[in-house]
């Protein structure tokens, strides 16, 4: 959306031209995600609007996370060692997983350790100018995810780490907040009845006990249990180096624990769920921390140094498991076997009906296969939004429509051209909105038949049947 309005979408009313561009593809709530990654994204789609360019999007950012990391490692350890922390940060499966999703989690990533670093820079040289660039950055990390606000905690934490009160009395680290507030605070405060919408809704005596139970149980999965048992040693070592090491040292050792610090906070105290993708930004600090203990334990073998380091680091990797597998097929041949429209004399209305994420890849089809998508000749109704009711999460659900008449009148009310039906999911797993849009459509043989049907795979155990009706 972002990418078709700036080639030539801004000659219409910014609010108006998002409002329909939505209408016609609703992929995703509007305003429940900052809209940081997606500007980046809508401007590396302008050359090249496809899905190939978004995944090679995702590879760059990979790329570039990973270069930080030895940046950052490097201050702390060897070159092998920092190397290893870069090589890992881009191959381990957890960050293999993030090339493969159109999600904003490795950009917030890199965002943090940009205004990490910039922290660090300040408290070796404090200015009014050091200050505002951490602020600057840190708002651009809210404003691509709100998880960013974990960087909130850097200066308080790193006064506390490093026992430098006097620097409460500068102007310019209370300065620090400005750029976050004047920036990051309006859409903070506009969004946050939309964002709350995602969160779950259970006390937070609940949910901290089942975060910290998820996170580390997931923690050896996603690092293997010895570049684990590496990162707590590490950072034992950094907490030496706050300690004991000269300021230029210690200050990024406190700035980066402090990083970690606020992201474990945000994963445990904010009910959005849980999953091993948040924890991406406390992974890269914890391979910083690897890289200074396989270092450490390296230098006990003085003229193989640089070869233990490596031993001990791949040695880590290669005990990683739960490799990244993504099986997605079929709905983009669907779309097409379907005939999409490319002029608005040919302009038609479909219906997808599936769980979010089959809706979603039926939607993402479309948009990317249609030639023109503002104006856009086709328009795309989700059944779980058009037949039933509920809230961002799924809750408080409910069938709009008791009878099929009645469902199949609706459709005619929207002059429906095409129905997308996704049987996959299995009978079990199906909504009663499915199930009888179902039925509608086989009991109704004088308004629609069944076009074809299209062999679709989700994931492991998932595969099944998309069938396309059309209107007769």
């Amino acid at each position: 959306m972002v990418r078709d309005f700036v080639a030539g979408g801004w000659r219409q009313p910014p609010l108006r031209f998002a409002q329909q561009y939505y209408a016609d593809f609703p992929k995703v709530a509007l305003g429940h995600y900052p809209p940081g990654y997606y500007i980046v994204a809508g401007l590396w789609l302008l050359p090249s609007a496809s899905v190939h360019s978004l995944l090679l999007l995702q590879a760059v950012l990979s790329a570039v996370l990973g270069s930080l990391i030895f940046r950052i490692a490097s201050k702390f350890a060897s070159l092998p060692a920092s190397i290893m922390a870069g090589v890992l940060m881009t191959a381990l499966p957890l960050s293999l997983k993030q090339v493969q999703l159109v999600m904003a989690d490795t950009l917030v990533t890199i965002l943090c350790l940009w205004a990490t670093i910039a922290w660090a820079a300040y408290l070796n040289h404090p200015s009014k100018r050091r200050a505002l660039e951490f602020g600057l950055i840190a708002a651009a990390a809210i404003l691509t995810k709100g998880s960013a606000l974990g960087l909130c905690v850097l200066p308080p934490l790193t006064v506390l780490f490093t026992r430098r009160w006097k620097l409460l009395k500068e102007p310019s680290w209370w300065l620090s907040a400005l750029p976050v507030v004047v920036l990051a605070g309006p859409w903070m405060a506009y969004s946050a009845r939309i964002t709350a919408e995602g969160m779950e809704h259970i006390p937070m005596r609940q949910f901290i006990p089942e975060a910290v139970a998820f996170y580390a149980d997931a923690l050896p999965h996603v690092l293997g249990w010895v570049l684990t048992l590496l990162s707590i040693a590490g950072l034992i070592r950094l907490g030496i180096v706050i300690v004991r090491a000269p300021g230029s040292q210690a200050h990024p050792a406190a700035a980066f624990c402090a990083l970690a610090t606020g992201m474990c906070l945000i994963m445990l105290l904010v009910p959005a769920g849980l999953a091993t993708r948040y924890m991406v930004p406390a992974i890269s600090v914890l391979l910083v921390a690897a890289a200074l203990a396989a270092d450490w334990i390296a230098g006990t073998f003085p003229k193989f140094r640089p070869a233990a380091v490596l031993v001990i680091m791949a040695a880590g990797f290669a005990t990683v498991a739960d490799w990244p597998e993504k099986r997605v097929g079929g709905f983009g041949e669907a779309v097409t076997r379907a005939g999409i429209p490319t002029s608005t004399a040919e302009a038609s209305r479909w219906l997808t009906s599936s769980d979010a994420r089959g809706e979603g890849a039926s939607i993402a089809a479309a948009a990317f296969g249609c030639p023109q998508r503002s104006p856009s000749p086709l328009q795309i109704y989700r059944g779980s939004k058009e037949l039933a009711s509920s809230d961002w999460m799924g809750r408080g659900y409910a069938p709009t429509f008791t009878d099929e008449a009645r469902l199949l009148d609706h459709l005619d009310e929207l002059k429906i051209q095409r129905v997308f039906l996704d049987l996959s999911a299995g009978e079990a797993r199906r909504k009663p909105h499915e199930q009888r849009l179902e039925q509608a459509l086989r009991l109704a043989p004088d308004r629609w038949v069944l076009d074809f049907r299209q062999a679709i795979s989700r994931a492991r155990g998932s595969d099944g049947n998309l069938l396309v009706y059309k209107r007769l």
